[in-house]
């Protein structure tokens, strides 16, 4: 492995992403992914606090939509309403308790889980990739290769629907987007499609409302790593690491809308 520092390696994922990951072909160390892994989970931890308030209120709204969307339906039998309703209850409670002591550490602990999360998600991208180009394209790349290319681009931008994080988890999307958020009052902040829709009411749009401009770049990104790592022109590359990764939001934006509809 070459010399180059983590500070370079970071500016050539921004602005050389051709070079970023030249000495992941001849193997990585712990630090090639502990480091990333860190810095963005401090990123997860710190930027939402400044927008606790709108994360609140946008939890109360989705339990009274709940609640409204319960009332409505005559189709429930009363056993499981009943259910329905203590849950509810106890949702409430949570989010009032969360409000009126954030730093309990009842509901402090939840922080600590980030980095594992995260771990996991990045984990699972990364054994799909191993899959495509260990298996489909006959390479001989190690995991912790692949691992740490892919937590290298979430210091860009990535989908954290998986952990209840709409805005995504990426360092510099949340970056980016957190005094959007902030003066919109609004966690719902995608730099995609979906911005021409008035309601995203349907798969499509759900779909295409995940297309947020900042997950795109990682991807590609993460399409040079991979051409990188396989030796492989690049546009092969963007191909092996897009289409699992267009599945992936695909089933993301199914359970985005089959929850919605649930939600009411």
């Amino acid at each position: 492995m070459d010399n180059v520092s983590p500070l370079q390696r970071f500016v050539d994922l921004f602005f050389t992403p051709s070079r970023a990951f030249d000495a992941f072909r001849e193997g990585v160390s712990y630090k090639d992914w502990l480091i990333p892994l860190a810095i963005v989970s401090l990123g997860i931890v710190i930027l939402p606090l400044f927008f606790r308030d709108v994360s609140y209120y946008e939890g109360e709204q989705r339990l009274i939509n709940a609640e409204q969307s319960l009332t409505s339906n005559p189709d429930i039998p009363e056993e499981n309403r009943a259910l329905i309703e203590e849950r509810l209850y106890d949702a409430r409670e949570k989010v009032r308790d969360s409000r009126e002591n954030p730093f309990a550490f009842r509901n402090m602990w939840g922080y600590a889980l980030i980095p594992i999360m995260f771990m996991v998600m990045a984990a699972f991208f990364s054994a799909i990739l191993l899959l495509v180009g260990n298996f489909g394209m006959g390479g001989q790349v190690k995991f912790f290769q692949i691992f740490s290319m892919v937590m290298m681009t979430y210091l860009i931008g990535g989908n954290g629907f998986f952990m209840n994080m709409m805005p995504g988890v990426g360092l510099l999307e949340l970056m980016v987007k957190t005094p959007l958020i902030v003066i919109k009052e609004s966690t719902d902040m995608v730099f995609s499609p979906g911005l021409l829709f008035e309601n995203v009411d349907s798969f499509l749009k759900q779909f295409l409302n995940q297309l947020d401009a900042f997950r795109i770049w990682g991807m590609v990104v993460m399409g040079f790593g991979f051409a990188k790592l396989y030796n492989k022109p690049t546009s092969t590359g963007m191909f092996a690491v897009g289409i699992p990764w267009l599945i992936m939001v695909s089933l993301g934006a199914a359970l985005i809308q089959a929850n919605s509809r649930v939600m009411g």
